[in-house]
Order: structure tokens, then sequence, then C-alpha cells
């Protein structure tokens, strides 16, 4: 059986960015901004840390400048497990 390795699956290169950032999530009727750290990005979404708030296939958008209205809408893909290397940490896939 053929494995291949994680960056050979991506779809695209991963870029590091270790970049100062907020998500909006919707809870009801209620908007809520939550600091967060954009560890990379690539052309399809992001990889964030301090996602505790988080559930996989939610709905969320992220701001990438605290100077800026800018939204991107992005979904959730993956949470870091508890007791692992990706705890706190979360993959969000941009909408288009």
């Amino acid at each position: 059986m053929v494995t291949s390795s994680t960056s050979e699956r991506r779809r695209s290169k991963r870029t590091a960015l270790k970049k100062c950032a907020s998500l909006i999530i919707n809870h009801g009727h209620q908007a809520h901004r939550i600091p967060c750290l954009i560890l990379d990005n690539s052309q399809h979404g992001f990889r964030i840390s301090r996602a505790f708030r988080l559930k996989r296939g939610q709905l969320v958008e992220v701001i990438l400048d605290e100077h800026s209205s800018d939204t991107v809408r992005c979904k959730v893909m993956w949470i870091g497990k508890p007791q692992s290397e990706q705890q706190g940490e979360a993959g969000l896939e941009i909408n288009s």
C-alpha cells in the first residue's frame, strides 16, 4: 500500500505567518469577536491557534487586519485533538 505525505496531498503551498487576527463567530442572534493567531495560510485557507470555541463544520469570518472591516468567510474543517500537537488549533477552508 502506497501512502502519500501530508505535503503531497495539499492542494496548495502553505506560507507561515504568525499574524494576529480575529474571528467572528455567530451564536444565535449574537456575533462574538475573538482573537486568534494565523499560523499559516494557503490559497484555500488558514491554520489558526486559539480555536477553543470552534466546532467542525461551523461557518466563521476571519478579520485579517485590525484596521479593516474586510472579512473572509471560512468553514472549520478540523479541530486539533486534546493532548495532541494540534491542541487549540483549527483548519479553516475559505468559502468562495
